[in-house]
């Protein structure tokens, strides 16, 4: 079927949103080279066609993308890559077949009702024709809901596009995929054809995981197959375009119309206003076997004009049916080869043959009896040509002979196995056709499941590269080896930004690394949630008037604490002063306190940071982490003891993170001062890890 088109907003047959596929386009606003993407006009399993902006010439021109979506992916939102190394050779030919297709049509530039190509570029791994954006409709559009178009308009559309084709097939290409979809019309109805099909074509005869193109109804037998195709191809499109137009209806497939040929000749229903020669060519054009069809536009022309009554000079040959043994053309060595020739008799062109063939009919459809005996019109004279071997055989009688009819097949044979013959070949067509639609189907779901094999092998990849990522980040923070102060600061700067952390209280749980993440992610940087040393000083940068005046408050804050006297209370007469000091010290350290404990690893196990809240009573307080008991490991407890201004803090965890293991108590020193508990250092009995904690009081 047609891939994606290449005009204006009317460039094929997807006007609205594009349907959905398995890749990404280009957003707007990406740029090719020097072209500005703007928007997608259309999209099929070949590639993408979009509207873009030329900003040297400031023009509009429409861009179509080489991305066959069976074999390729986009990465990175621009990035064209194949899905495996097994299809990247099929991916790397059709590239240069679809820039090849692009220097030819540019060679094109002056042909008459042919898309003009601009520029052919490769970049993001893959290639980009540039193409002149039409302005218009499609000829589709203007034949839906059984439309039909005048005479004179049918000529304004068929007479160009006959020049321009006759110039494509001198190149050596073919269109392939002729259909009202590919024909753009102006406001004059000027004609203008899209879509070249050929390096689609050549990729679908490389390989299985492309379909073949072509259009039911449009199409020719040969396209069904793999018989040889040509410009005698690209004619029965044009024919079956033409007759859509005239009878407001595309011909019957000419795969149906090998088995049961239900086609209604145009010849016969003889629309009002159109020339019989026109009609009649037409019909010639859509003859089902390639050999019945003129085989070039040159040797078509003259057939499409003939009109009765015809020079007597003409000699009408009307030839034979063709074996049914015989096959189609054989594959082309170039994109268009020569126009295959049957033997004729010596002096006469196959031209002629056509030209004869289609004035036969005009007379006989036009009351022929009659202007073959009408004196005044000059003599058509019918070659007694007789087929080699067999001497005295009209091909004319032969010709009589028609399937379904009494009669003797050439060379005496009999019709009925004449017809067996026909049914035989029929068959092998019908064959031919089944394995390859087979062949298609079971390609494209091989190459649907390699694509989520491969999406499947892509989602376990990134996520691994995320965990590496990860680790590797969180190993670079612990080296920064950063103070509650830094981490406030972190969080401060966060805050100021716009990603909140709910507070500056130090501790890095999930939400605080939730906002690194989102951070990250918003400066360009892998979203792991944790920073490295460049990562946090850009940070700090852009907040730096946020954390000053933190640093100001805080400033003012501990300034307040060093003011404040505590007032001892007076000794019970049984007690010594220094101890009733002490004791008061102590009690006035009780209230809640909330912070945080940060230790980094140590050679058995990872960092840790534990955020809580404790209430100290009579100078001791225990924290029990949620979750904690027999049968777990890790942190178990923490519990502060207050002498004076010092304070123990005694951490009971289960080592090495063994379930089994008898429980251990590690401690180091800190202080309290006014509202704020502190400390730092080495941690006891902990394998050697640094810790720090950093408490504040919330209420008495």
């Amino acid at each position: 079927m047609s891939d994606a088109t290449s005009g204006d907003q009317n460039l094929g047959p997807n006007h609205g949103p594009a349907s959905e596929v398995d890749f990404v386009a280009l957003a707007p606003g990406q740029k090719v080279g020097r072209y500005e993407i703007v928007a997608i006009l259309g999209q099929g399993g070949f590639g993408i066609t979009y509207r873009a902006r030329d900003s040297q010439l400031n023009r509009d021109v429409a861009i179509k993308e080489y991305l066959p979506s069976a074999l390729a992916v986009r990465q990175d939102g621009s990035t064209v890559l194949p899905r495996s190394t097994r299809m990247s050779d099929d991916f790397t030919w059709g590239r240069q077949r679809f820039v090849d297709e692009g220097r030819t049509l540019a060679t094109l530039q002056r042909a008459p009702a042919i898309v003009r190509v601009f520029d052919f570029l490769e970049a993001n791994g893959t290639a980009y024709i540039v193409m002149e954006l039409v302005p218009g409709t499609t000829l589709e559009d203007r034949l839906k809901g059984g439309r039909t178009l005048s005479p004179d308009e049918v000529n304004h559309i068929l007479w160009p596009l006959l020049d321009g084709l006759e110039q494509v097939h001198a190149t050596g290409f073919l269109h392939r995929d002729i259909k009202p979809a590919n024909i753009l019309l102006d406001a004059a109805g000027n004609p203008t054809l899209i879509d070249f099909g050929a390096s689609r074509a050549a990729m679908a005869g490389r390989t299985t995981a492309m379909t073949a193109i072509f259009t039911p109804g449009y199409a020719a037998a040969e396209q069904f197959t793999s018989a040889k195709q040509g410009p005698w191809t690209d004619i029965y499109g044009l024919s079956a375009t033409m007759y859509h137009a005239i009878t407001g209806a595309p011909p019957p497939s000419a795969f149906d119309r090998i088995l049961d040929d239900s086609y209604r000749p145009l010849g016969q229903l003889r629309p009002a206003g159109f020339a019989l020669g026109l009609l009649v060519g037409l019909d010639t054009g859509l003859a089902v076997r390639a050999l019945d069809r003129p085989q070039s536009i040159a040797g078509w022309r003259p057939v499409l004009t003939q009109t009765a009554p015809v020079d007597a000079d003409v000699t009408v040959m009307v030839r034979a049916p063709a074996d049914p043994t015989v096959a189609p053309p054989e594959a082309p060595a170039s994109p268009v080869p020569s126009a295959p020739s049957p033997a004729l008799p010596a002096g006469k062109s196959r031209t002629g043959l056509w030209l004869g063939a289609g004035a036969l009919a005009v007379l006989m459809l036009g009351g022929g009896y009659y202007a073959l005996q009408d004196k005044g019109a000059p003599k058509v004279s019918v070659e007694q040509a007789t087929t080699p071997g067999k001497p005295g055989k009209p091909l004319t009688e032969q010709a009589a002979a028609t399937p379904g009819k009494p009669g003797k097949a050439p060379d005496g044979q009999p019709m009925a196995d004449q017809q067996a013959a026909e049914a035989a070949q029929r068959q092998k067509l019908e064959d031919e056709s089944r394995q390859k639609m087979a062949a298609d189907q079971a390609a494209k779901q091989q190459a649907e499941e390699d694509a989520k094999q491969k999406a499947v092998a892509e989602e376990a990849a990134r996520r691994k590269a995320e965990e590496e990522d990860r680790k590797s980040a969180q190993a670079a923070e612990e080296a920064l080896h950063l103070t509650l102060l830094d981490r406030q600061h972190v969080q401060v700067a966060l805050t100021a930004l716009g990603f909140s952390t709910n507070g500056s209280d130090g501790v890095f749980g999930g939400h605080t690394r939730d906002m690194i993440a989102a951070w990250q992610k918003s400066r360009g940087f892998a979203a792991t949630g944790f920073l490295t040393g460049m990562q946090n000083q850009t940070l700090l940068r852009d907040a730096s008037p946020a954390i000053a005046k933190f640093d100001e408050d805080q400033k003012k804050a501990d300034e307040a604490t060093s003011r404040a006297k505590v007032v001892p209370a007076s000794p019970s007469p049984a007690q010594p002063a220094t101890a009733a000091a002490s004791a008061s010290v102590a009690a006035g350290a009780d209230g809640l306190w909330r912070g945080s404990m940060h230790c980094s690893a140590n050679r058995g196990a990872g960092p840790f940071n534990a955020g809580f809240e404790i209430r100290i009573a009579g100078g001791t307080g225990t924290w029990v982490r949620p979750g904690s008991g027999p049968g777990t490991t890790g942190n178990q407890s923490i519990t502060l003891k207050v002498t004076g201004n010092a304070v123990l803090v005694q951490r009971l965890f289960v080592p090495l993170n063994n379930a089994n293991a008898p429980l251990q108590t590690a401690t180091m020193p800190a202080q309290v001062m006014g509202d704020v508990i502190n400390g730092s250092g080495p941690e006891a009995h902990s394998g050697g890890r640094t810790c720090e904690i950093v408490l504040n009081r919330v209420s008495r």
